[in-house]
C-alpha cells in the first residue's frame, strides 16, 4: 500500500487528533486527558472524572449520569458536552475493594464519556495495538500543547500494567496527563493509557530514588474491562485496523475498477476524495493509485466501497452502472464494505438518534411493520430504542438483503433499511419524514433501485401509518394489590395514550386501595375526556397479575350514583386484559409476540378444548402447526383452563378467549358462533365483537358466559415501558 497511507503510517503523525482535554466543573483548568474512540464515545480515567466534579480522586463511588465539558485541544477549538455512560471504578491492584490512600498502582478506574453530538470531522479514532515490554510511546499533556509530549519506554509490562520510564530530559508524565493515549510511533498505534506517577517518598531526595517512572494500563487490560461493561468499540470500526482482504473478490474488482477509472486523473481524482473521507493520507505529485491497490482498499477499509460509489454514480451512463452493480454485488461479499457510505451513514444516524429522543418506540414500531416476516434484532424487538442503540441497530439492519417483492428490469431490490427509514419517515411527518425520504431516495438512486419500487414501498408505508394513527382513544390500566389491603381493592395508575405515542398519566392518588367500582369511575372519566371520546369506542387496556386473569374487570360499573342506566366496563368499552408478567418468563415471549402479532391477520385461530389433552400438547401445536397462531379459544373446566391460558401467554399468543364464569363441565354457553362471538372473521373486529355479546349477556339471567379476552397489542406500549409526556402540560383529571 503505496498510495493510501494510514495517519499512523506517517512518523510525523500522532495521535493528538483524538486527544481529548477533560475540563473542571468551572472550566478553569485541565482535570485530565482522555481519547476518542468512536461514533461519539470518548475513554478517559475514572479518577479523571472525580478530578472534574472535584470529589476524591479515586473514590469508587459512580457519579451517574453526569455531563462533563471537553474539548478535542488539537484539532478542534471550543468545549463540548459529553455525558457519563459507563464506570468502571477504581479499585485495589490485586482484589476488589477500594483503593487505599497512598497507593502506588491500582485497577480498574476506566470512564467512558457520550458527547451530545458528533464530534467535529478532523476527529478520528487511533488504531489499537497490545502493550510489549521495549516500545517507546509518547503521551501528551491533556491541554494538547504540541510541546507538552513527554517520551518514555515501557521498561516492563506484565499485560495489566505497563510501567514507563522516561529520560531526564524534555517533559515528564505528569499531572494531567492521566486518561490520555500512550502512542507507540514504531507502530502508528496507540497501546494503553497514561494512568499515574510513580514519585519519590518525601524528604531529602537520594539517588536510589525512583526518578520519572508512570505507569499506565495495556490497551489488553483496557479492552478487557470495557467489553466487561458492554463498552467496548465496534470491532468493525476503522480504528480495529484493516479487515482481511479475499484476494479472489479483490482480483474480481480489478476489471470494473479499470472501465470505470481507467483514466488516470480521474483515478486520481475519486481516490483523493476517499481517502480524505476515510482519514487517510494521499500523494498531491499528481499520480494515480494502482487498480490493485484501489481494489485493496475497498476488500478491506470499512465503508469505502460505498463511499466511492457515492462519488461515481452521479455521472454514470449504463455500462458504468452495470459495473458500479458489479461492484457492489462483490462488496457484499466482503465484511468491509457495507451498505452505506460515511457520509450517507453519518446523515442516518444523526437524524434517527434526533428522532430516537423525541419518540423511542419510533425506529422498533417502523422496524415491527415494514419487517414483518423477519427476525428483528435485540435492540428492535423491545417497545423502546435507546439513542445509544441506534448505531447498533443500523449496522444489523445494513446487513440484511432487500425485500421480497418484484422489481422491474432486474433492478436491485429495495435494502431492508431503506424499507424501514421508510416506515419511520411515514409515522413521523412533517419536515423530518421529508428529511428522511430525501435521504432514502439519495441512497436508493446511487444503489440503482428503481424508482417505481422504491415509491411503492413509500405508499405501503403511508397506508401503514394512516391505519395505525386511526386507533382511536386508548386507556391504559394497571392493577396491583399490596398484601394487607382489604378484599376486593386494587391498586390502580391509568395512563391515557396521545396521539403521538405519549401516555398523560392521570393525577391519582396511585398508593391508595380501590374498590372496582371507584376504578371504573376513574377509567370512565379519563376515556370520557380524551380527546376524540364519543367518536368511536375506546380501547382500555388493564394489566394485571397472573393470578388476577379471573378479575371481574369489565363487569365493574362506574355509572355514577344519580345515573339510570349501568355502566359496566365492558358495555362502554373494549375491555382487553394483559398479563405481560407471564410472557416474560419466556426467554422468547417477546420475540413470540411481535411474530405472532404480525401473522394475525393470515394466521388460522386453535381451539384449545377437550380434543387438547393437556398442556404438553398445547406447547407442542404451538410450536409446530401453529408457530404463527395469533389467536386462541380456551374451554374446559377452571384448573385446566387457567393452565392452558398461562401456557398460551408465555408462548407469546396475543389474543386468548375464555369463558370466565364456566364451571368443571366448561363452558355451558359455547363462546363459537352462533352463541358466542368466536375468533373467527377480521381479528381486528373482534374486540367489538365480545363488546357486544356482554351487552347482550349482562341482560339476560339466563346468559351464563363472562368472555373474558387477553388482547396484547405489540405496538401499544405497556405502562412499564411508557414514553411520559410533559407534566407541564396537565392531565385530565384528579382525584
Amino acid at each position: 500500500m503505496g498510495w493510501f497511507k494510514a495517519p499512523g503510517a506517517d512518523p510525523s503523525a500522532d495521535a493528538r487528533g483524538a486527544l481529548v482535554r477533560v475540563l473542571s466543573a468551572d472550566r478553569a483548568h485541565t482535570a485530565g486527558a482522555g481519547v476518542y474512540l468512536a461514533g461519539r464515545r470518548l475513554l478517559t480515567c475514572a479518577h479523571v472524572v472525580n478530578a472534574a466534579l472535584g470529589l476524591r480522586m479515586l473514590s469508587p463511588r459512580d457519579p451517574g449520569a453526569v455531563t462533563l465539558d471537553v474539548s478535542f485541544p488539537a484539532l478542534a477549538a471550543g468545549a463540548r458536552q459529553a455525558r457519563l455512560v459507563a464506570w468502571v471504578p477504581p479499585r485495589a491492584a490485586h482484589h476488589q475493594g477500594p483503593v487505599a490512600d497512598g497507593s502506588l498502582e491500582w485497577g480498574g478506574d476506566l470512564a467512558v464519556l457520550e458527547l451530545d453530538e458528533e464530534p467535529p470531522p478532523p476527529v478520528g479514532p487511533v488504531r489499537w495495538l497490545d502493550m510489549r515490554a521495549g516500545q517507546l510511546v509518547r503521551a501528551w499533556y491533556g491541554g494538547g500543547q504540541p510541546f507538552s509530549y513527554a517520551d518514555v519506554q515501557v521498561g516492563s509490562c506484565d499485560g495489566r500494567i505497563g510501567y514507563l520510564d522516561g529520560q531526564l530530559s524534555g517533559a515528564a508524565v505528569d499531572d494531567g496527563y492521566s486518561g490520555g493515549p500512550l502512542w507507540s510511533p514504531a507502530d502508528g498505534a496507540a497501546v494503553g493509557l497514561v494512568m499515574g506517577r510513580i514519585t519519590a517518598p518525601g524528604g531529602a531526595f537520594d539517588t536510589q530514588h525512583t526518578v520519572r517512572r508512570s505507569w499506565g494500563l495495556t490497551w489488553q487490560s483496557v479492552r478487557q474491562e470495557l467489553v466487561r461493561v458492554g463498552a467496548a468499540p465496534d470491532p468493525g470500526a476503522r480504528a480495529g485496523g484493516a479487515v482481511e482482504a479475499d484476494d479472489s473478490v479483490r482480483d474480481m474488482m480489478v476489471g470494473p475498477l479499470h472501465i470505470l477509472l481507467g483514466e488516470p486523473t480521474l483515478r486520481a481524482a475519486h481516490s483523493t476524495a476517499l481517502g480524505a473521507a476515510l482519514g487517510l493520507h494521499t500523494r498531491a505529485d499528481g499520480t494515480a493509485p494502482p487498480v490493485e491497490e484501489l481494489a485493496h482498499l475497498l476488500c478491506t477499509a470499512e465503508r469505502a466501497l460505498p463511499t466511492l460509489a457515492e462519488s461515481l454514480a452521479p455521472s454514470l451512463d449504463s455500462r458504468g452502472r452495470a459495473q458500479l452493480d458489479r461492484l457492489l454485488a462483490l462488496g457484499r461479499l466482503t465484511d468491509a464494505a457495507g451498505l452505506l457510505s460515511i457520509a450517507e451513514h453519518r446523515g442516518l444516524l444523526a437524524k434517527l438518534d434526533h428522532l430516537t429522543r423525541q419518540d423511542p418506540g419510533l425506529l422498533p414500531r417502523a422496524a415491527t411493520a415494514a419487517l414483518p416476516y423477519v427476525e428483528l434484532p435485540r435492540s428492535l424487538t423491545a417497545a423502546r430504542l435507546a439513542p445509544e442503540d441506534v448505531p447498533g441497530a443500523v449496522r444489523e439492519l445494513e446487513e440484511w438483503p432487500g425485500d421480497g417483492s418484484p422489481v422491474p428490469e432486474e433492478t436491485p431490490r429495495l435494502p431492508a433499511l431503506l424499507r424501514v427509514v421508510e416506515y419511520a419517515a411515514a409515522e413521523t411527518g412533517g419536515i423530518a419524514c421529508q428529511a428522511l425520504q430525501d435521504w432514502s431516495g439519495r441512497v436508493a438512486a446511487r444503489l440503482g433501485v428503481h424508482a417505481s419500487a422504491l415509491g411503492e414501498r413509500r405508499a405501503d408505508a403511508a397506508r401503514w401509518s394512516d391505519r395505525s394513527a386511526g386507533t382511536g382513544v386508548r386507556v391504559l390500566v394497571e392493577l396491583s394489590r399490596h398484601p394487607k389491603d382489604p378484599a376486593d381493592h386494587y391498586r390502580c395508575s391509568v395512563w391515557r395514550m396521545r396521539a403521538d405515542g405519549t401516555a398523560a398519566r392521570t393525577a391519582v392518588e396511585a398508593e391508595r386501595p380501590r374498590t372496582g367500582r371507584e376504578i371504573a369511575r376513574l377509567v370512565r372519566e379519563v376515556a370520557g375526556g380524551a380527546e376524540g371520546a364519543g367518536q368511536s369506542v375506546a380501547l382500555v387496556a388493564v394489566s394485571v397479575a397472573p393470578d388476577a386473569l379471573h378479575l371481574p374487570v369489565d363487569e365493574w360499573d362506574g355509572a355514577g350514583p344519580d345515573e339510570y342506566v349501568p355502566a359496566p366496563l365492558g358495555e362502554d368499552f373494549h375491555l382487553v386484559l394483559r398479563c405481560p408478567q407471564i410472557r416474560r418468563r419466556s426467554r422468547t415471549g417477546a420475540g413470540d409476540l411481535k411474530r405472532r402479532w404480525s401473522a394475525r391477520h393470515r394466521s388460522e385461530p386453535l381451539i384449545a378444548d377437550h380434543r387438547i389433552s393437556d398442556e404438553t400438547e398445547l406447547v407442542a401445536l404451538l410450536k409446530t402447526t401453529h408457530r404463527d397462531t395469533a389467536r386462541v379459544l380456551v374451554d374446559g373446566p377452571p384448573g385446566r383452563r387457567t393452565q392452558l391460558l398461562r401456557f398460551c401467554l408465555a408462548m407469546g399468543v396475543p389474543i386468548v378467549l375464555w369463558d370466565r364464569a364456566a364451571g368443571e363441565g366448561g363452558g355451558a354457553v359455547p363462546l363459537d358462533p352462533p352463541h358466542g362471538p368466536g375468533l373467527h372473521g377480521p381479528v381486528d373486529e373482534l374486540p367489538e365483537k365480545v363488546r357486544h355479546f356482554r351487552v347482550r349477556a349482562y341482560m339476560d339471567p339466563r346468559v351464563p358466559v363472562r368472555p373474558a379476552l387477553v388482547w396484547e397489542d405489540a405496538e401499544l406500549p405497556l405502562p412499564d415501558e411508557l414514553q411520559l409526556a410533559d407534566p407541564s402540560e396537565g392531565t385530565d383529571h384528579a382525584i
